[in-house]
């Protein structure tokens, strides 16, 4: 069921970019189909749908009440961060506290499908490990060149795929991926704890 989606998602998204789907994209439905069937026997009262925003698209599981895969074509940024709504968020360390219990780990309001790639708020934040996020380890200045690559090329077709190992909203990892020049992938995967 995915998949169908999945694919027709794909064309809504290249033709609001006025670009085509690109070839290497053929199998892009199979693929999430894979990552949603690895999620749900990791999950079994998984209840996934898909969300389709302007420029982007969610799965979300309802039942966790997280995101599986969020994937984009990059545009210019939409609009000026707002900044007053990003602190109005729930503060994401006190739930890193409740779930990472002894481990350390300060959080930033991270987005799955970044700010400067036309990325927005809401379904779009998540805990996102301030090392990573603001580049400030060896993992986060390889993550934060990813994003730049993104954000200076409108049309890129990019997802970050949250990967858990428990039912809380904070991934473990994440995988990150790129198109590069829509003829071959760039992927990383990264701690996020």
């Amino acid at each position: 069921m995915l998949s169908q989606h999945s694919r027709s998602t794909l064309i809504k998204l290249f033709n609001a970019a006025h670009i085509e789907v690109p070839e290497i994209l053929s199998d892009w439905g199979g693929q999430v189909q894979n990552w949603c069937r690895e999620y749900e026997d990791e999950y079994s009262d998984a209840e996934i749908s898909e969300i389709n925003l302007d420029s982007s698209v969610f799965l979300f599981d309802h039942g966790l009440e997280r995101v599986v895969l969020a994937c984009a074509v990059s545009v210019e940024q939409l609009m000026q961060r707002n900044k007053s709504r990003m602190q109005g968020f729930p503060n994401v360390n006190i739930g890193v506290l409740n779930s990472a219990g002894n481990k350390k780990m300060v959080a930033d309001r991270g987005h799955f499908l970044g700010h400067a790639s036309g990325g927005s708020l809401d379904i779009n934040l998540f805990p996102h490990h301030r090392d990573l996020n603001r580049g400030w380890s060896a993992e986060g200045k390889r993550f934060r060149s990813m994003e730049r690559c993104v954000s200076e090329h409108p049309g890129t077709f990019f997802y970050h795929r949250p990967i858990y190992d428990d039912d809380s909203w904070i991934p473990a990892c994440l995988e990150y991926g790129l198109l590069i020049d829509n003829k071959e992938w760039w992927v990383d995967t990264f701690k996020n704890s």
